[in-house]
């Protein structure tokens, strides 16, 4: 077809076509250099509360105490752990990007406090296997004086002697020193030789601070990436059995982003291919899917680069709209291209048709648009920030998405052609003829639709009643996260945790008042403070010490050759519960002096050492406040507090285990604060914000409907499908174990929005053609229909987000939808036919 590219006819199009050109090559470059996902709580709620000012003077007294990067090693082997740990800190504490890197177990303090620090059950083990062994011991170290090869050989001697005698206890003691001999990785750590064996996992943690990139799309990226660089080097060296995770906020903070960012494209893929399939089921035109993608595509385009303008960046939450906005958009130009096929079996000509159209539908959409604005701005006067700025840019998109329906598409129809005419035999035409409602099944049981409609508003009703609010901000996060699952699993240890408790003691006596009260609770997992690095019950240790100590040594054993042992080592079935492999084969494959050699420099000289280690701890004065070094005593006591730190023993990720965890602290110490305060007293101000938003909506929208709809009744009867569909969803979320939580509580506000657009297409449509058989002939419950599926199919993809907070988004609002469709295709007509009915 040749174009006079300047006629009254074409010149708008042309225009049009270059300005949507430029202004969508201008949004994608502003989006690429722009693009920001921010996660800060506090930035996501204004804050201006006694509650907040306490937990600021806390952190600003102890701000260690809230680490932003905590790693974590754990293994069965307590010794192997320990040996990761002290590499890993040295690490860590080598690389510049990292400052405060600390692990109170590599301290030498603790070292040498280490036997005190026992619990009573492992110190009452490890002196048991001290008095059993110790004479043994004595035995080989009395014969150095003769040379070191004798006292070598007296070592294997008593092992030996040990299994003839059956003596469990020594037997298994000497062979784990002989095995750690055999490994020929480090010198015999006795006292993990003497310690009595766990089955339990050991844990050990490597607390990080660290100064995020601000300037950056991604602040925490390489904070994560350099910490997983130093862990992956590990791994290639050493053994598998030590698992070393990364948690603490940071990488919580991190996890969220790049579960929000993955969620949004899997969704925003999945939603693109379900538009594909609703749009070819319902329409089955080539020409008016592409041109309703197109639209969509490059509204989305606008509406990212806008939301960046207005509002700096996005968030965790209101990044979830680049998703709804194609269900949201492709609505626009559903109708839009409905209308079109519908005017073009009215009018002669494509163009007559297009301007029919955009007469016909220009007003409708453009209060739908609004309405859904007032929707999604019922935030914007509240304190909750997060979902204000979702608000600004979904008004924003609203918007983008109208004008790219009334440009993009018809520019679109006019370089690839207009869609075909549809052969409805005379079905568009007899809209504008009067018809008879006899015999057809609304008018017929219109009064059962009501009564059923009251029915589920009582019963609705009901189970809305029941709906909570989830404050924790830990259902937002994916659980498949590393650092969720690592968080969850050390706060059970009581190691550390996101949601500690903190309060501040202003006498060492008034923290060990709270200690003792706080290990009581079934709430509390552990309780830390200065006194935690004050070894209890010293003195009844140290009296069970000396005695081992000074026990007789055992008398003298002979062994003629190793051949004698290695017999008795493989015969033995005591032998076989704790010989390793390798030992046996060190035995068979080296000569008796470099055997006799390796035993004397790595078991006998670190026993002399550990002997007079012993004698030293026994004879040091009692540690006091003094002793406790630097590092670790300015993370807990300052010039005027005691910082005295409880972490939780339930779910933090239940709100139930959340409260009763604040409750309990705050009883004992009701000035204790820390995250789990922060967010309780958020989702305070979110439910305060959620009221308000929801009032700011029904008021502006009723507003707008008051203006938009020529019968003032038809106001009150829009709302009641809303009304219906807001219960229905609250209470079928509830009965489904969902609660409204920090994301998902925008739905209820929005599905008055959203509602309303159908609202105004049902009345509008069935006031003009004057009966319930017309309307239902006509495009707009067809219109509705394939408008819900696709915003359903929209929603429905954000059920396969790994971030909760937009799984539960698309999980209301995919609900929400399908009861909003019904209501408003039975309900509404119904009480409409019920109106007309009596007016008449």
């Amino acid at each position: 077809m040749k174009h006079s590219l300047f006629s009254k006819h074409h010149l708008p199009f042309i225009l049009s076509l270059i300005l949507i050109g430029l202004v969508t090559y201008l949004a994608v470059i502003y989006s690429k250099n722009n693009f920001v996902v921010d996660s800060d709580l506090d930035g996501l709620v204004k804050q201006d509360a006694p509650w907040k000012d306490n937990l600021q003077k806390t952190t600003n007294e102890f701000g260690q105490s809230e680490n932003s990067l905590v790693i974590v090693i754990s293994g069965e082997n307590r010794h192997e752990v320990q040996s990761v740990t002290e590499q890993l800190h040295a690490d860590f504490t080598a690389e510049p990007l990292f400052s405060d890197v600390f692990s109170p177990t590599t301290l030498p303090w603790f070292k040498q406090q280490a036997l005190w620090f026992l619990a009573d059950d492992e110190f009452t083990s490890f002196n048991d296997n001290l008095v059993n062994l110790m004479p043994k011991l004595q035995a080989a170290l009395s014969l150095q004086a003769k040379g070191a090869d004798v006292a070598a050989m007296q070592l294997l001697a008593q092992l030996n002697h040990a299994l003839q005698i059956d003596d469990e206890t020594s037997a298994k003691l000497l062979i784990k020193a002989i095995n750690q001999v055999a490994s020929e990785k480090a010198n015999v750590d006795w006292f993990e030789v003497l310690l009595p064996e766990s089955t339990d996992t050991s844990y050990q943690i490597i607390s990080i601070n660290a100064k995020p990139q601000l300037d950056q799309k991604e602040p925490n990226r390489l904070i994560i990436e350099t910490a997983q660089t130093i862990i992956s080097q590990y791994n290639q060296n050493h053994h598998h059995d030590v698992q070393i995770r990364i948690t603490g906020q940071t990488a919580l903070d991190f996890d969220e982003i790049s579960d929000a960012n993955n969620s949004v494209k899997l969704a925003g893929t999945m939603s693109l291919i379900g538009l594909i399939v609703v749009l070819g089921f319902g329409i089955r035109s080539l020409r008016i899917i592409l041109a309703s993608y197109v639209a969509v595509i490059i509204g989305l385009v606008w509406t990212l680069a806008l939301g960046l303008l207005l509002v700096g960046s996005y968030n965790t939450i209101s990044i979830v709209f680049l998703v709804m906005f194609i269900g949201l958009g492709v609505d626009f130009a559903i109708h839009f291209c409905l209308r079109l096929r519908e005017e073009q079996v009215l009018h002669d000509t494509n163009l007559a048709s297009l301007f029919a159209s955009i007469r016909g539908t220009l007003l409708p959409l453009s209060l739908c648009a609004i309405t859904s604005a007032i929707g999604f701005l019922g935030f914007y006067p509240t304190a909750y920030t997060g979902l204000a700025e979702l608000g600004i840019i979904s008004a924003a998109g609203m918007v983008m998405g109208l004008l790219a329906t009334f440009t993009v598409i018809p520019s679109f129809f006019y370089v690839f052609g207009y869609p075909k005419k549809l052969i409805v035999n005379g079905i568009n035409t007899e809209l504008n003829v009067p018809m008879d409602d006899a015999d057809f099944w609304l008018p017929k049981h219109h009064k059962l639709v009501v009564f059923m409609a009251v029915v589920a508003l009582v019963i609705s009703g009901y189970g809305a009643s029941k709906m909570e609010f989830d404050f924790s901000t830990l259902v937002l996060k994916s659980v498949k996260s590393e650092s969720v699952k690592t968080l969850e699993e050390i706060q059970q240890q009581g190691l550390t945790s996101s949601y500690q408790m903190m309060m501040l003691a202003t006498s060492p006596a008034e923290a060990a008042n709270w200690q003792s009260q706080l290990l009581t609770l079934p709430e509390v997992s552990n309780v830390v403070s200065i006194n935690s690095f004050l070894p209890q019950g010293r003195s009844e240790k140290l009296a069970a010490l000396l005695a081992a100590l000074n026990a007789s040594p055992a008398p003298i054993m002979t062994l003629d050759n190793l051949t004698t042992l290695q017999q008795n080592l493989i015969a033995s079935p005591l032998a076989q519960q704790g010989l390793e492999p390798q030992t046996i084969r060190w035995l068979q494959q080296n000569e008796q002096s470099v055997l006799i050699s390796q035993i004397n420099q790595t078991a006998l000289l670190p026993l002399q050492q550990m002997y007079l280690g012993l004698n030293q701890l026994m004879q040091a004065p009692e540690a006091t406040y003094a002793d406790i070094p630097k590092a670790l005593a300015q993370r807990y006591q300052n010039d005027e507090y005691l910082l005295v730190v409880a972490y939780p023993a339930g779910d933090m990720r239940d709100v139930k285990q959340l409260d009763r965890f604040i409750q309990a602290v705050q009883a004992i110490a009701p000035d204790a604060t820390g995250r789990p305060v922060a967010e309780q007293q958020v989702g305070q101000i979110i439910i305060k914000a959620f009221f308000q938003a929801v009032s700011y909506s029904l008021l502006l929208i009723g507003l707008i409907l008051l203006i938009a709809l020529k019968h003032k009744r038809d106001v009150l009867l829009t709302f009641i499908p809303l009304l219906l569909t807001t219960l229905s969803t609250m209470a079928v979320a509830h009965w489904s174990g969902q609660a409204l939580n920090m994301a998902n509580i925008i739905v209820i506000p929005l599905i008055f929005g959203l509602g309303v657009d159908n609202g105004i297409h049902i009345v509008e449509r069935f006031r003009s053609v004057g009966s319930a058989r017309a309307f239902y002939r006509s495009s707009t419950p067809r219109a509705a229909i394939l408008s819900s599926l696709t915003t359903m199919a929209t929603f429905g993809s954000l059920l396969l987000a790994d971030h909760r907070g937009m799984y539960s988004i698309g999980f209301l609002l995919t609900i929400a939808i399908g009861f909003l469709l019904f209501y408003s295709l039975t309900v509404l007509p119904a009480l409409l036919f019920s109106v007309k009915k009596g007016q008449s």
